[in-house]
């Protein structure tokens, strides 16, 4: 099992990027994929200390909702996890309520989580 940080040939990526959260293979050829396959679930607190509600207005896109409340763009991916969208191709509905994982929770979230794939 391999992580993009494992290959010095290959860029460092931000903690937050998605592609941290999948192993690399390298077949008998020396190609290197991801395991896309393998989902990640994160599923919403269900808790109000832990979350905020943000609602969609129009022209949002999943990066921008994360850039505007976690100033990275580099977390679309937990906007979308969160929220249990299954299509990021989709846009947000404009009027809708989604729910965001507050900040301060991020950091520790996404750690065990990568420390449970290292398993």
């Amino acid at each position: 099992m391999n992580k993009q940080s494992d290959f010095d040939d290959l860029p460092s990526l931000s903690f937050y990027r998605y592609e941290n959260f999948f192993n690399i293979y390298e077949d008998e050829y020396n190609n290197r994929f991801y395991n896309l396959l393998k989902s990640i679930n994160i599923f919403p607190a269900n808790d109000s200390s832990a979350e905020e509600e943000y609602l969609v207005n129009s022209g949002d896109t999943w990066v921008y909702i994360s850039y505007q409340y976690y100033n990275t763009i580099d977390l679309w991916w937990l906007v979308c996890e969160y929220n249990q969208i299954k299509d990021p191709t989709q846009l947000p509905e404009a009027g809708k309520k989604i729910k965001l994982l507050k900040r301060d929770y991020v950091w520790p979230v996404l750690s065990e989580l990568n420390r449970q794939l290292r398993q």
